[in-house]
């Protein structure tokens, strides 16, 4: 993993919508890999997008539902849909964080450069 990502994901950490978030959703892109690791290994829920928007929508993974030592795997695209639960569009869901990757973002507006895709994976 590159510095600087190393350096981002820890200060997401430390932020307080972070520590008191439930449930994070976080986009399925290959950057944001270690987002969706830090996010199971603070016991929270993790929403994150199903790759290709096949049957379901999203898939919902939990911590304690996840074998030991297997939390690595669950954080990529293949597996958060082997560990995690598929929902639907119709299912109700609260989620306290999303985590999305932009390359550059205007302090001032919230303008954002980037592919703007939520969905799809690198």
């Amino acid at each position: 993993m590159h510095l600087l990502s190393f350096k981002t994901v820890k200060q997401l950490g430390r932020l307080e919508v972070f520590l008191n978030a439930q449930c994070v959703m976080v986009s399925p892109d290959s950057p944001q890999k270690q987002v969706r690791f830090l996010t199971l290994s603070g016991h929270k829920k993790l929403w994150s997008p199903q790759p290709g928007l096949t049957t379901e929508f999203f898939s919902v993974l939990d911590a304690q539902m996840i074998p030991t030592g297997c939390i690595p795997e669950a954080c990529t695209p293949v597996g958060a849909a082997k560990y995690g639960r598929p929902i639907g569009l119709d299912e109700e869901i609260k989620v306290d964080l999303i985590v999305i990757g932009y390359v550059a973002v205007d302090p001032a507006s919230g303008a954002r450069l980037g592919k703007g895709e939520f969905t799809t994976r690198n």
